[in-house]
């Protein structure tokens, strides 16, 4: 048995007539010949293969899947990495909830109208310079670091996003460090002032809108219940000409709205924005959760965007379709995952109080509040409820096969679904598996293809962001 090999995790799959093998470890795809994927089938159920006993029709394609560490030393174990943990990784992302306040009621929102349960407030300046100047002190050696200006509604207090962010300029140049700034805003308050201060500081804009007039208007009115679609076409012309930065649409739909997401992305393409990511609704009650049927449609439409993708990269064009270029990105790198996201490491938000939370989803819940200004990030409360958060996953993710593209999906999400809805572990396990397995598809598609290289500078960019 010291010579036997075992099989490391992967899953073998087809695209038209081409064949593919995901090794999920490594994050990495491996084109099939036919005979091949015969050559894997027929072995795929021995435990244990041992090369010199392998037929010599069958051998080369053997030896190839271990030196590609699909087939590795039954005598040792797989080498898994270490869980990271809060206060190992140096800050690199911090969201200021500069406004915990709104000027719209949209009906799915999670923030309670953009307070996170609180009483409406806005972060003071100052204590947005405390928040940059600790974000820059805590970033170790990176060069790069990136503020985001979130709320509630962010543009509601200019006062403490210019604070930030002329202290990022300054207090960055004398660390020799460069911050990247984003905003996402409902667009409602843009005006010139406000566009020449984004535009000349180069923050990365992401407008809110769900679509056209009628999804928009049901999902996103103002206080007194009247549509938000057309204050914020009246002012979105200024914003998207000539913008030294990509301005995104930012969609969440409702179930109901999904068999419409391919109108949707065409809309707001045509209103001119430079890209759109569209994303259902987090479930903050049980009227937001979806049915299969919904969850067939999304994937539908969502299918019918990876196919225009593949379409328009064949002629050299990238599709500016968010979800797809984030997947496409993390596979092109072959990027793994141990964590779902960043969530605690290197990823902070700041609440309009100064207190620290894990991620700004999980604002407002006094459970996941990790520290302040004043005394610093809490680690240990940090890796307390990152366990929490992750607790009894460990077992069916390991024998997930998309464990390295999810590792376990969104605190938040998961948080809502199993804390709030009472609902079991894994009830969004089957649509993310069927997401990623259409990214993989796709990604196989274009590298068959041959556009895949052409957009390879692309999608490393992406993956890196």
């Amino acid at each position: 048995m010291n010579g036997a090999l075992s099989w490391a995790a992967h899953r073998v799959f087809s695209r038209s007539d081409e064949h593919f093998l995901f090794a999920v470890d490594e994050a990495s795809l491996f084109s099939l010949t036919e005979e091949a994927r015969d050559i894997v089938a027929r072995w795929r159920s021995f435990k244990f293969i041992e090369l010199d006993k392998v037929p010599a029709p069958d051998l080369e394609v053997l030896q190839g899947l271990r030196d590609a560490q699909i087939l590795f030393p039954a005598t040792r174990e797989k080498e898994m990495p270490a869980p990271l943990k809060a206060g190992s990784v140096p800050l690199s992302t911090l969201v200021l909830e500069v406004a915990q306040d709104c000027n719209l009621r949209c009906t799915y929102c999670y923030a309670d109208g953009g307070t996170y349960g609180a009483v409406p407030c806005l972060l003071a300046p100052e204590t947005a310079r405390k928040a940059v100047r600790y974000l820059l002190d805590n970033s170790g050696d990176r060069e790069n670091v990136t503020l985001i200006f979130f709320g509630g509604e962010p543009l509601m207090n200019m006062p403490a996003v210019k604070a930030a962010t002329s202290e990022a300029l300054a207090y960055g140049r004398t660390l020799g460090k460069q911050v990247h700034f984003s905003l996402t805003t409902n667009g409602t308050l843009l005006d010139p002032e406000i566009i020449d201060f984004l535009r000349v500081h180069r923050i990365s804009v992401a407008v809110s809108m769900d679509g056209p007039g009628d999804i928009h208007d049901r999902n996103r009115p103002d206080e007194n219940g009247k549509g938000s679609y057309g204050e914020i076409v009246s002012r979105l012309g200024p914003l998207l000409k000539d913008s030294p930065a990509p301005v995104a649409a930012r969609v969440t739909l409702a179930p109901e709205q999904w068999h419409r997401v391919v109108e949707v992305f065409d809309h707001l393409m045509g209103l001119g924005f430079h890209e759109v990511g569209i994303a259902p609704v987090s479930p903050v009650s049980k009227a937001l959760m979806p049915t299969e049927s919904q969850d067939a449609a999304l994937l539908e439409g969502f299918g019918e965007l990876a196919r225009r993708f593949v379409e328009h990269a064949r002629n050299g064009q990238v599709m500016p379709f968010s979800n797809v270029l984030d997947l496409l990105g993390r596979i092109h790198l072959g990027q793994t995952k141990t964590v779902s996201c960043g969530a605690g490491l290197g990823y902070m938000a700041v609440d309009a109080k100064g207190g620290f939370f894990p991620c700004h989803r999980l604002t407002g819940d006094t459970a996941f509040c990790s520290g302040n200004l004043e005394t610093g990030i809490d680690t240990d409360r940090v890796n307390s409820a990152l366990d929490t958060l992750n607790e009894g996953r460990e077992e069916s993710c390991s024998k997930c096969w998309a464990r390295t593209l999810c590792a376990g999906g969104c605190h938040y999400e998961n948080h809502l679904r199993e804390n709030k809805l009472g609902l079991p572990r894994g009830t969004s396990c089957k649509f993310i598996r069927s997401w990623l397995d259409l990214g993989m598809k796709t990604y196989a598609e274009l590298r068959t293809d041959g556009a895949i290289e052409a957009m390879g500078r692309r999608l490393q960019q992406r993956a890196q962001c």
